[in-house]
């Protein structure tokens, strides 16, 4: 693979030339063809995602400070207790996206997910009994190479924008870059028995996930944190029994074609009238 900080120009022009192609196939198709996630198993492949992180955390927008980041690699105190992806072009080898799970609380020596730190105790008491603290965990560091975002007005989010219909632009193959992300969450969601979702999310983010048919749902208010977040969650089950009825293309994505999750069973209300 190239490092993340190599792709420029020749990754671009690659994904320039297959653009019109992307258009011309289905989100499935596309993705498969041009993207994949590869989860970041190895010390070597976490290096690939600290510093992808380093650059669009670090560098691009000054999130972190780069004096307590050296060697050119963003981590953190939750690193150790997460999993973590990357996502791959296949033209190019280059990696284009990366993200991590931290998980929950299973001793002692874990600490809170960033929700309980930024979220009044209280607020989230209030959603105890809709999501079970030992199967939660919080979607991090969703990262996109700047190389691949979609226009420069998105700059300060560090996901980019969406305009799934703009195939001429080779920065606007975003939607699939951020579908590829979110498989990689709920193939390392399922590998260890996690149900619901955490997140402190970039509104724009919330905005484009949306667009796709994927909800999240907000606790709170939003929350100062490398700018306004919102806090939010959601249950994967109905995430995807969401997008198995409004967006099946996204759902085939999702589940890597139902690699990872079948389809869902269909609604009672449903089967009665069939």
């Amino acid at each position: 693979m190239t490092p993340p900080n190599a792709a420029s120009k020749a990754s671009v022009g690659a994904a320039g030339g297959t653009a019109a192609r992307l258009a011309a196939k289905s989100l499935r198709e596309a993705y498969d063809q041009y993207f994949q996630v590869v989860r970041a198993e190895t010390d070597d492949l976490r290096e690939w995602s600290y510093r992808l992180r380093y650059q669009v955390y670090c560098i691009e927008n000054a999130f972190e400070p780069v004096a307590e980041n050296p060697g050119e690699r963003e981590t953190d105190r939750y690193d150790p207790q997460s999993v973590h992806s990357l996502l791959v072009h296949h033209p190019t080898g280059t990696v284009v996206g990366t993200t991590r799970l931290i998980l929950p609380r299973v001793n002692d020596s874990a600490i809170p997910l960033p929700v309980e730190t930024l979220c009044p105790a209280d607020l989230l008491a209030g959603f105890a009994h809709r999501i079970p603290a030992e199967r939660a965990a919080e979607l991090s560091r969703f990262a996109v190479a700047k190389e691949f975002r979609r226009r420069a007005e998105d700059k300060e989010s560090v996901a980019g924008g969406l305009s799934p219909t703009d195939a001429e632009n080779p920065r606007r193959v975003i939607p699939h870059i951020s579908l590829g992300l979110m498989q990689s969450v709920l193939a390392m969601a399922t590998e260890h028995g996690i149900t619901h979702i955490y997140a402190v999310m970039e509104p724009a983010l919330l905005r484009m996930l949306r667009h796709l048919g994927i909800y999240f749902e907000n606790i709170g208010p939003p929350v100062e944190y490398h700018g306004r977040r919102q806090p939010c969650f959601c249950e994967i089950d109905q995430i995807l029994a969401t997008t198995w009825e409004q967006r099946p293309d996204v759902w085939e994505v999702l589940t890597d074609n139902a690699r990872l999750r079948p389809p869902p069973a269909p609604r009672q209300d449903l089967a009665n009238t069939a």
